[in-house]
């Protein structure tokens, strides 16, 4: 019996109700830390990623990538929404190992995402403290990140490969992203979002 390999395709919109902060370290650091990923590995630095970062933030600012001077994100930040609810959710209705059958099975287009921001809005910027534990005891820094404003809006397609991962089980973990956002401090509930699909 012939098994044909299928995939449905489902535009999605994503509205942001709380403000979305940026991810990505300053230019020099990023390409540091990329240098050493993909070289080390025989790989080849992702140009298209290098050339969407800012060259003159301060080190220790985060920012969103940008394509023509607009913010974007790449398609692997939305998969990595994906899959972290996927862990949260594992076993969901009966997926077992739920976040590796989302690695193989579902996949996100194009692979940068430009962020429509309101009529008028710009990128802002946030500061917080950070407060980490070390041997010397508690430490207090400043985190700085690029904030881009709620009611921001993002649309991609999802290409999910016939097998165990059903579109209602995306839908399902889509749900997640009202209460666990995208991007930077998330847990201080930055990057919520309602979805819709097209």
């Amino acid at each position: 019996m012939d098994k044909n390999i299928e995939k449905t395709v489902q535009k999605v919109r994503i509205t942001f109700i709380t403000p979305i902060l940026g991810t990505q370290p300053q230019k020099d650091v990023a390409t540091e830390y990329l240098a050493k990923k993909f070289v080390d590995n025989g790989g080849v630095l992702p140009d298209d990623e290098i050339g969407t970062l800012d060259e003159a933030l301060k080190k220790g600012t985060t920012v969103f990538h940008k394509l023509n001077g607009s913010p974007i994100f790449y398609d692997y930040q939305i998969k990595g929404f994906i899959k972290e609810a996927g862990r949260v959710f594992n076993g969901l209705r009966d997926v077992k190992n739920l976040r590796s059958k989302i690695d193989n099975y579902v996949f996100v287009n194009p692979r940068q995402i430009n962020i429509q921001m309101p009529a008028g809005s710009e990128i802002s910027f946030l500061e917080r403290p950070l407060r980490a534990m070390t041997p010397q005891g508690e430490r207090v820094g400043l985190a700085k990140s690029e904030l881009i404003p709620d009611g921001s809006i993002i649309e991609f397609e999802l290409h999910v490969y016939n097998g165990p991962v059903e579109m209602d089980l995306i839908k399902d973990l889509f749900t997640y992203g009202h209460d666990k956002g995208i991007g930077q401090w998330r847990n201080g509930g930055y990057g919520r979002f309602d979805f819709e699909f097209v």
